[in-house]
């Protein structure tokens, strides 16, 4: 059994996390001491060994972030955190990345964590484009259908698209394509703080594209109904119906949180409180009772808030006792802009487009935590609607201290937890079309440079292989000659020398002598084969040499050719001279001139070309 006093201790501690114990005194820090040290150790033993996703949105005034750890195909909320930023901090004042980067140290604990942002659905803009089927420049088919339906600068917005189906027009096949911009100031603003802090942004993308994971990763089941999201910013809202698998129609509206804390400033100032001070939470009046204090923005945020707290009741400006039904009725006007804009939405998209309505509405984000709006859509659209919550400590992925924040706090995070879960479907304007394009013709030529690679490797191992085998083998060969050198080692002496000499100085004077023997032979075969048919050889003499040198010439012998030339009487001196050169071109003779020559006549009457030559023998 529990005593008191460990009943007391725990209330203690209830009552601390609902009034954000971490931001109290020191009291409060140090009951929350032992459930904030096992937070801790449970975010060390979730995000060791695996990857850690951030998801991060940031509001006029305050900053949600949400860390999911995926391991095993699962998510489980390692942290969260809902942060009210100070007094006249935002985004582009000089302060907020100091800020942004103490929340940060505080929440990544994981070694690898892809940090999401997602952009209020004001930034941004979705519709669909049917192209046609394409194989090559699918984005630039798609960029200029969404340019004609829609002019946007390309300098002030990010574009992207994803291919949602596949549909048949007037028999042609066209691809569904979901196209949309958003800001480019807002996401290079994002970029600069990150950067400046020194955390790398993984992604940035719009709420019709984060809350899809709570779908695709079945943190919500639909079934295979149609349905419609229902996303209330800050200063719009966005519209997404759904069918199976795929996108039907979106719409983003100009009436947000802003426009409902406006009707309830409205329902304050309308006089029915009457001309009494406004007592706001944590404000103390001052001056007489007939001043009046104008409500703002963030004092109508704290009435709502404080009328939907379960068990706390309160009064109104005048002192009047107050219920919620009259605060939501102050609140009703803009909430029934709102239902009619969301009406004439599913209505184009069912009678205009000839989808499938949707059989139930989810709602999140700006006020969803306020007691009742499920019904009132309902009972306007006819619809069944739902709140969009994290799931409970009863789920396994939820952390132990959600389900004890206050209810505006939790559900607030919902489309934080859904940024924190990225799928390969959600819309990245980091990483657009444009540049999936480029990394795929980058990986194109990366593939054929490292394809040349590996050929020009094979080709070298190849030649390497065979000249190192070639090699080798010579070496063998030149082993196995080498090894017969050594086994075969003649003696040779100087007597063995002078023989061979002799020998061969024998066989010389031989050869010499056959030579002078059948040189007359030689020279009347060569005369033979180089006297042409026009020309006819009478009489041949051959002189042996007496010896010695003539002219500096060493001669074998002289040979006279007597001979006469028939033929065409202009060519004769042509012929003979061509014929002395075919003779000394030949080898056998060394000189050859001409020791007389004449034009005569035969007895048959042919003129002819009568010739005498001396030819010098070659030595042999």
């Amino acid at each position: 059994m529990t005593n008191e006093k460990e009943v007391s201790s725990t209330e203690k501690l209830l009552q601390v996390i609902r009034q954000g114990g971490d931001k109290g005194g020191g009291s409060g820090q140090e009951n929350l001491a032992p459930a904030g040290f096992r937070r801790q150790v449970k975010k060390t033993l979730l995000s060791a060994g695996s990857r850690d996703f951030l998801g991060v949105e940031i509001f006029r005034d305050r900053v949600n972030l949400v860390c999911m750890n995926r391991a095993k195909n699962t998510w489980q909320i390692v942290d969260e955190a809902s942060v009210p930023l100070p007094e006249g901090i935002s985004p582009e004042h000089p302060e907020f990345p100091l800020f942004l980067k103490a929340r940060l140290q505080n929440m990544i604990r994981a070694r690898k964590t892809d940090i999401w942002i997602c952009l209020p659905p004001s930034k941004g803009e979705i519709w669909t484009v049917h192209v046609p089927k394409v194989t090559k420049g699918l984005t630039n088919a798609v960029y200029w259908s969404a340019r004609k339906e829609r002019a946007f600068d390309e300098n002030e917005y990010f574009f992207d698209f994803r291919i949602k189906d596949q549909i048949a027009d007037q028999g042609v096949q066209k691809l569904v394509a979901e196209v949309c911009i958003a800001s480019a100031r807002e996401i290079r603003l994002y970029q600069r703080i990150f950067a400046e802090i020194g955390y790398r942004i993984a992604g940035i993308t719009l709420p019709g594209f984060s809350l899809e994971n709570l779908f695709i990763h079945n943190w919500i089941d639909p079934g295979d109904d149609p349905y419609a999201v229902l996303y209330i910013g800050e200063d719009a809202s966005y519209i997404d119906i759904h069918g199976r698998h795929t996108t039907l129609f979106n719409r983003v509206i100009k009436t947000g949180r802003d426009s409902i804390l406006d009707s309830l400033i409205m329902g304050y100032e309308s006089g029915e409180p009457g001309p009494e001070e406004l007592e706001m939470p944590g404000q103390e009046p001052e001056g007489a009772p007939e001043t009046r204090v104008i409500m703002d923005r963030q004092q109508a945020a704290q009435r709502l808030k404080q009328q939907a707290a379960p068990g706390i009741k309160d009064s109104a400006p005048g002192g009047q006792a107050e219920s919620p039904d009259d605060v939501f009725d102050m609140v009703r006007p803009a909430l029934e802009r709102l239902a009619r804009q969301l009406e004439r939405t599913i209505d184009h998209s069912v009678n205009v487009l000839s989808h499938p309505a949707p059989e139930r509405i989810y709602i999140c984000g700006g006020i969803s935590f306020l007691p009742g709006l499920a019904e009132f859509f309902s009972e306007q659209l006819g619809i069944p609607a739902v709140i969009m919550d994290i799931p409970g400590t009863e789920t396994e992925g939820a952390a132990d201290r959600i389900s004890l924040q206050d209810s505006d706090e939790r559900l607030s995070l919902v489309s934080t937890a859904a940024l924190a879960m990225p799928s390969d479907k959600m819309i990245n304007f980091l990483r657009t079309a444009g540049d999936r394009d480029k990394e795929r013709e980058a990986l194109r030529n990366t593939n054929a440079v490292a394809a040349a690679c590996a050929l020009l490797f094979v080709l070298t191992a190849g030649w390497w292989w065979t000249a190192r085998h070639d090699l080798e083998q010579t070496r063998k060969h030149t082993a196995q000659v080498q090894q017969q050198l050594e086994q075969y080692s003649p003696v040779i002496q100087s007597e063995d020398l002078a023989r061979m000499a002799a020998e061969l100085e024998e066989k010389k004077d031989e050869l010499r002598t056959y030579s002078r023997k059948l040189r007359p032979v030689a020279v009347l075969k060569e005369l033979n084969q180089l006297t042409p048919q026009h020309i006819e050889l009478l009489n041949i003499r051959m002189d042996p040499a007496a010896g010695g040198n003539t002219n500096g010439k060493d001669k074998a012998g002289t040979l006279m050719v007597e001979g006469f030339i028939r033929s065409d009487p202009s060519l004769f001196e042509t012929h003979l001279t061509g014929y002395l050169l075919r003779l000394r071109r030949s080898p056998l003779f060394r000189d050859s001139s001409i020791r007389k020559s004449s034009r005569d006549s035969l007895n048959t009457g042919d003129n002819v070309f009568r010739f005498t030559l001396n030819l010098d023998l070659a030595k042999v």
